[in-house]
């Protein structure tokens, strides 16, 4: 079986980009060129004798199931909403004030519906049909450490496990992520607890935060042909600790994750660092290491009053240096990224804390701050997809375009923040690639089957190590038997993004 490569003639760009047409919906006819991640597949097969190794270079191509094991007001509003009569001060605002107000027993009660029925099967069927191929899970420390005085319920790890279940049957890969620490590593919704962050403050939140990454690497071990990737902590905050500190963390957590699974992904995020100071994160010494960046244009007063073209232009700059830093160091995966460039979205900066679209985000902005004369989080920007304007939903394709192409083609992968929303449409994958401004994929994630019907085990990705920059780009080896399967590259066309403004 011939390996895949890379079609560089004009011949092979044009194949790419007549197949890209059949692996997207259309968006409403235009007269304007639209802009599309030129797509390509090809069937293979083998006979039931045959046993041969194929290495691809596929990248991850991945999606948040975010607000599921750790909750977030703005995937889930309804969870908090139904407290909205009630003083602002009583109002939750993360998983430890909306526990609290539930109590431990009606907590439970509600998470557990919740963990039951926000993510399905069918959602991960969904999402491997257009291309998904990898899914990254955040998780509360809480699910695995939890103490008698947090108000935190725990009961999560038989809803990751039938989780990891579904992903080995579809054939995704799965990053496990420490979503939260104990104290909170940032200050933000996203760790569980708003407010200010104590999690370095104490080596009693360290050794929690390790016992915790143990128990998720454990759980990496025992399901090792799902399980590629452990992504160590989010987001933990330059701005609140000291960048000596966190990469003690690091290595400490390299040190523990090794002696339980020595071959998964280890995973580190920037910590809000700028790419050339990244190489302070990483250990010459580390294997299997991938840099994690989230990339956003909305929690910035001026990125947010940027037109849509300096949107789009912007994307390029603001992966420079990284795509210099892969080049030359571990790999990186955007492991956070969305079709939004404004903060109009309910909650997105936290619940009771408004926009700076409109001017009314506390301490923040004290006028509106959006690129038009009137801003208002209505019509395009507001929650109702079905209200969108075609050249708004143009515009998505051709930004969530843009950065794909860098994402997808130049870095190691990527994660689209989150899988779906009750009511965020620039931030909901599924609704994206429903709608069109969000591309397909050809499918890569298939189930591993028995010997019988042959596929028997998929290898785990190898990334170099920094001390190995400038060697082969990522494989992804597969070992196939028996099966016809069909497997994409893609190519992007850079030259021509055309916007009416």
């Amino acid at each position: 079986m011939k390996s895949l490569t890379f079609l560089g003639s004009a011949i092979g760009a044009l194949l790419l980009a007549l197949a890209a047409v059949q692996a997207s919906p259309p968006l409403p006819a235009s007269s304007e060129s639209q802009p599309a991640l030129a797509i390509s597949t090809q069937i293979a097969a083998t006979s039931d004798a045959e046993l041969e190794s194929e290495s691809d270079t596929t990248p991850i191509r991945g999606a948040n199931i975010g607000g599921v094991f750790l909750i977030e007001p703005f995937i889930k509003p309804s969870l908090f909403d139904q407290f909205l009569s009630r003083n602002k001060a009583d109002i939750p605002v993360d998983e430890w004030t909306l526990t609290v107000a539930l109590g431990k027993v009606e907590a439970k009660r509600q998470l557990e519906e919740h963990w039951d029925t926000f993510v399905t099967r069918d959602h991960l069927e969904t999402m491997a049909e257009s291309g998904i191929n990898w899914i990254r899970i955040p998780i509360g420390y809480w699910a695995f450490n939890l103490t008698d005085d947090e108000p935190y319920v725990d009961g999560q790890v038989p809803y990751i496990e039938r989780l990891l279940e579904w992903s080995r049957d579809i054939g995704l890969k799965v990053e496990l992520d420490l979503h939260g620490a104990p104290g909170s590593q940032n200050g933000y919704d996203n760790s569980g607890r708003r407010g200010v962050p104590e999690w370095l403050h104490s080596r009693i939140n360290v050794d929690r935060t390790l016992d915790a990454l143990a128990k998720m690497t454990q759980m990496a071990a025992d399901w090792s042909d799902v399980v590629y990737g452990i992504q160590i902590l989010n987001e933990p905050s330059r701005w609140k600790w000291a960048v000596k500190d966190i990469f003690a963390f690091y290595n400490e957590a390299y040190d523990l994750v090794r002696s339980i699974a020595p071959d998964v992904l280890f995973m580190i995020h920037d910590t809000f660092l700028g790419p050339n100071e990244w190489p302070t994160l990483v250990s010459p010494r580390w294997t299997q290491a991938l840099m994690d960046t989230h990339i956003y244009q909305m929690f910035d007063s001026y990125m947010v009053t940027m037109n849509e073209t300096a949107h789009i232009d912007m994307v390029a700059k603001m992966a420079e240096d990284i795509t210099k830093f892969d080049k030359s160091n571990i790999g990186v995966v955007v492991g956070e990224f969305s079709a939004a460039t404004h903060d109009c979205t309910k909650y997105i900066n936290g619940l009771g804390r408004g926009s700076r679209w409109e001017g009314t985000l506390e301490g923040i902005a004290d006028h509106p701050l959006c690129p038009f004369p009137t801003c208002s989080c209505t019509g395009d920007y507001g929650s109702n997809y079905t209200e969108y304007s075609t050249h708004y939903k143009r515009f998505l394709r051709s930004y969530v375009d843009a950065q794909l192409a860098i994402y997808d083609q130049e870095l190691a992968g990527w994660f689209f923040w989150n899988f779906r929303t009750e009511g965020a449409p620039e931030w909901n994958y599924i609704l994206g690639v429903e709608q069109g401004w969000i591309p397909s994929f050809p499918r890569t994630a298939w189930p591993k089957l028995n010997e019988s019907n042959a596929i028997v085990f998929e290898d785990a990705p190898t990334f170099r190590t920094a001390s190995e920059a400038g060697g082969s780009r990522y494989q992804f080896t597969k070992s196939l038997h028996g099966i016809a399967t069909t497997l994409g590259i893609t190519a992007v066309t850079t030259c021509c993004i055309l916007l009416s403004l």
